[in-house]
């Protein structure tokens, strides 16, 4: 990024000046929107009571499914989407296979799944020193911004899974386009169903990784406890803050208000092992968790370079192993399935390494307990206009909790500590959410990959941000000596060991 201060949208010369046009157009589109929106969402919440019943009827498997009991798989535009480097390339006729045998477990059927391969456009590693801020993707996707807006130039429409994969030689940089289902499946789950694709490919026996298992009876009464009535109360409230701050800020984003343009940004902040394992300790030494290193960046962040706070922070987070066990799972946390809610940290005045480390210790206490927090985005789940998927639910300004992603709240997603498949080759998993800011972070095999982004704010103030965050997190790595001996934890439910293992697919290099 170049030495000159990125523009603020809202506060630099323009966007002052626009300042009245912009009420003047913000106030009847409000209006016109909210009056819709207010009786539409406090029908469905009424309907949805009446016909199904208590939050925990409605949501008996985490989940709303169709009639018949599936999940709802959509193509197109409701894909979940993500990129993927691997250091060896595929082969075709075991992938597709593979694809297909893992998609038609779940009712995707065979003509519903894709597979489009096609040459390197990347051919090298980045160099040492650029890994952690290079946004690295083949050519086709750089001319569309971003992997999210050229994906939709990648999919077929009928496609409910699609992969792109850009094949490079033994080595060298595949980079793989991965667009799964995202009203079926939550974000955790989409990486699940990659893993074990990669686990069947490398002539494993699969793995039963579609799980439906029924809300634990003890864990009923919790999430039935909370008031219908102060739940409706609540939505006027809530459609308001969050519709009033996404039109607010489409508004301002605009290039003629002021703005640098409406649209998702994104940048990269992947690290190598040794980075990561220096976070890891160097969090250890500071007695926090990457979680709340890489929340207590986002806020400091934003503070910093846009002169501007979060009021909240949407921490993603699964349901599963905690009221949705299946037996004999243990601490296995490869299931396909949705369990995913949002619970709301509220960002105060003063937001230090100590807060952020308070803050996720009260979302695990919150998560197992079934707190306000879980309570409040269980329900709003359970009543909204949208009942399933990877975070879709929470975007409509009618979910009914103080989230509000488009209008001053930090996305948070951390899968945290993952594994893949012995001789999978796998170097990175890189996701993101751009709405006012999103932070999607994960540790596979050791490796810590992020991005960072947002449809607001243009690109030289996200990339601000993320420098800003990667400032931040390399002086909590400074700490790492303090904690010697620490490992990050490895996650692996069990030893995998390919009963077929391809010449090509043995080698195990992972630059850089």
């Amino acid at each position: 990024m170049s030495g000159k201060q990125p523009s603020v949208p809202g506060l630099n010369a323009c966007s002052l000046l626009m300042l009245p046009f912009r009420i003047a157009l913000f106030l009847p589109i409000f209006a016109l929107f909210y009056s819709i929106l207010l009786p539409l969402a406090l029908a469905r919440a009424v309907y949805l009571r009446i016909v199904y019943g208590k939050p925990s009827k409605i949501l008996s498997k985490g989940t709303m499914t169709k009639a018949d009991g599936t999940k709802k798989h959509l193509p197109g535009s409701a894909n979940y989407i993500s990129q993927m480097l691997f250091s060896q390339p595929f082969d075709e006729v075991r992938l597709k296979a593979a694809l297909v045998s893992v998609a038609g477990e779940d009712h995707i059927e065979e003509h519903e799944v894709e597979l489009n391969m096609r040459p390197a456009e990347v051919t090298e590693w980045p160099e040492s020193g650029t890994w952690p801020i290079r946004y690295f993707t083949p050519e086709t996707v750089k001319n569309g911004t971003n992997f999210l807006t050229a994906a939709g130039d990648l999919i077929g429409k009928k496609a409910k899974v699609s992969w792109t994969v850009f094949n490079g030689a033994a080595e060298k940089p595949t980079v793989v386009i991965y667009c799964g289902s995202g009203m079926g499946w939550d974000g955790s789950s989409n990486f699940n169903f990659m893993r074990e694709v990669i686990h069947r490919y490398l002539g494993n026996a699969p793995n039963p990784v579609f799980q439906m298992p029924q809300m634990d009876p003890a864990s009923a009464p919790k999430f039935d406890r909370g008031s219908f009535c102060i739940f409706l109360l609540k939505q006027p409230y809530h459609l308001g803050r969050a519709l009033g701050g996404m039109l607010w800020n489409l508004i301002r984003a605009a290039k003629w208000s002021g703005g640098n343009g409406i649209g998702p940004c994104i940048r990269a902040m992947n690290f190598t092992k040794e980075e990561s394992l220096q976070l890891y300790a160097g969090c250890k030494a500071l007695g926090a968790t990457p979680y709340a290193a890489f929340s207590f960046a986002a806020v400091k962040a934003t503070r910093a370079v846009l002169g501007m706070s979060p009021s909240t922070i949407v921490q993603q987070a699964s349901l599963q192993t905690r009221h949705f066990p299946v037996e004999g799972q243990g601490n296995a946390r490869n299931f396909v399935g949705d369990w995913l809610i949002g619970p709301v940290q509220r960002v105060g005045a003063t937001y230090d390494l100590a807060t952020a480390q308070r803050g996720h210790a009260e979302l695990m206490a919150d998560l197992n307990e079934v707190g306000p927090m879980t309570l409040n985005s269980f329900m709003a789940k359970a009543y909204g206009l949208l009942n399933s998927g990877a975070g879709t639910f929470e975007i409509p300004p009618t979910f009914n909790d103080d989230s509000h992603m488009l209008s001053r709240a930090i996305f948070m997603n951390n899968y945290g500590v993952r594994s893949m498949p012995e001789g999978s080759n796998f170097v990175a998993w890189n996701w993101n959410a751009p709405m006012w800011l999103g932070v999607n972070t994960i540790c596979v095999d050791g490796r810590t990959t992020t991005l960072v982004g947002s449809s607001f704010w243009g690109g030289e103030l996200v990339e601000a941000m993320r420098d800003h965050m990667l400032e931040t997190l390399r002086e909590i790595m400074s700490h790492h000596d303090d904690a010697k001996g620490v490992e990050i934890p490895t996650y692996q439910n069990k030893v995998e060991k390919s009963s077929t293992t391809p010449r090509e697919l043995k080698i195990d290099v992972v630059k850089p």
